[in-house]
């Protein structure tokens, strides 16, 4: 990638981080932001207008499915870090759950050796929680935060194991890791394909309550309160979860969640309207309207302080099936930002859940101040576009397509280079 003298011209900066909301050109140089206003007018340099556009700092995705190594024709390093480069995020930090497993340190030294040869959004890792995302046994937490990994995590796995989990949260605590949980009782979720609720008993199909999740966050909660880790529940969707986190921030305990973006505009009802499409059979559920309200609230006011992609890509084999049968899961890199734009209409609330929130879990700061490494992204705020493809991802499984959304990346900048470039001047 070619580090270049860029200046972004005429765009509205909107940085959560700082409370910086004006109108001003940014001068990106030698990889970082080198002035805002004032000397970044009149520099030379490659000049792009960004006149009606959004320029933020870059987006942060907390647990995207990379599926390499060992399913690389759901997806791979290149194509998931160019999806995320199209959806305006410059860090991904990939699930664990591939094959062979991202439990050791060899694995994840192996992973970030082969994700430095990406040329789209960084590619980080979370290591393995614990051995083979099985949740019997510790992985070596200690060694892999040594050799690289960002978080601990088992993916899309719940842990039902009480004392594991606090054994490992434990472990984590001293290494400075936040630890990712999947908030979920399993045998409660059982067989269910959707969510339990009036939309279900109509097309009859299995559900999956609510409370499999809430039980799930009422753990991670209690373990929160027990251990002082710093715990982040990867998926919230319902209402009562929301209830949940609000009771836990009153309490000041460390405790952060991330709502997938697609929940924020779709519901259950979307199995139905949608004729069982199985792009729409995802883990944890679409919810009920209530649900989904209750989430873009909690978005918007910072109780749910993360928006994730939620990116499991699947082949045509996985999902062209019968609803039942078919493998949980969908794309979104590529469609995050217009799905939270659309739900919240209001582009401060997301940049703070795709860019602020997510770096924070990790412990760092996105912004665009003087200094700071040129991360970015430009979008449009106006208007409205069909989602179509084709997409960056391998991915054949997104179900917002064909719905109408607001918000479209128009320019991604990782260390002062364009990874993704509609946008010309």
């Amino acid at each position: 990638m070619a580090v270049e003298t860029i200046i972004l011209s005429g765009g509205r900066i909107v940085c959560p981080s700082t409370g910086t909301d004006l109108v001003a050109d940014v001068l990106i140089q030698d990889g970082r932001i080198a002035a805002i206003g004032g000397e970044a007018t009149g520099a030379t340099g490659r000049t792009l207008d960004c006149s009606g556009a959004i320029v933020a700092p870059g987006f942060t995705d907390l647990g995207a499915e990379l599926c390499d190594p060992g399913k690389s024709w759901r997806e791979d390093l290149a194509s998931g870090s160019e999806a995320g480069a199209a959806g305006g995020f410059t860090t991904v930090v990939c699930s664990p759950r591939t094959d062979p497993v991202v439990d050791n340190p060899v694995a994840v030294a192996e992973l970030l050796a082969r994700a430095a040869q990406v040329s789209g959004a960084r590619v980080e890792v979370a290591g393995a929680l614990t051995l083979g995302l099985e949740g019997q046994g510790m992985s070596e937490l200690g060694l892999m935060a040594g050799a690289g990994a960002v978080a601990f995590s088992d993916g899309r796995k719940s842990m039902m194991n009480a004392a594991l989990v606090r054994r490992s949260l434990d472990y984590a605590r001293p290494f400075g890791r936040p630890v990712f949980l999947r908030p979920a009782n399993t045998d409660l979720e059982g067989a269910g394909v959707m969510h339990e609720g009036e939309v279900s008993a109509q097309v009859g199909l299995r559900g999956m309550p609510a409370a499999a999740e809430e039980i799930g966050v009422a753990t991670a909660i209690a373990m929160a309160r027990l251990t002082g880790a710093r715990v982040h529940l990867s998926q919230v969707t319902t209402a009562n979860s929301v209830a949940q986190l609000r009771s836990a921030a009153n309490e000041g305990l460390s405790v952060s969640a991330a709502a997938p973006a697609r929940h924020l505009f779709l519901t259950d009802r979307e199995v139905d309207a949608s004729v069982y499409d199985t792009s729409t059979r995802l883990l944890p559920p679409l919810r009920s309207e209530r649900d989904r309200v209750a989430l873009v609230a909690a978005v918007m006011d910072g109780t749910v302080s993360c928006v994730t992609a939620d990116h499991v890509p699947m082949t045509s084999l996985e999902k062209e099936m019968e609803y039942m049968l078919a493998k949980p899961g969908a794309m979104g890199l590529e469609t995050a930002l217009a799905a939270t734009l659309t739900a919240t209409n209001d582009p401060v609330s997301a940049v703070r859940a795709l860019a602020v929130g997510p770096a924070a879990v990790l412990g760092r700061t996105a912004d665009l101040a003087v200094g700071s490494v040129a991360d970015v992204v430009v979008f449009s705020a106006e208007g409205t576009h069909e989602v179509a493809g084709p997409f960056r991802s391998k991915g054949l499984n997104e179900p917002l397509l064909g719905h109408t959304l607001s918000g479209r990346v128009l320019l991604t900048v990782r260390d002062g280079c364009i990874i993704y470039g509609p946008l010309d001047g």
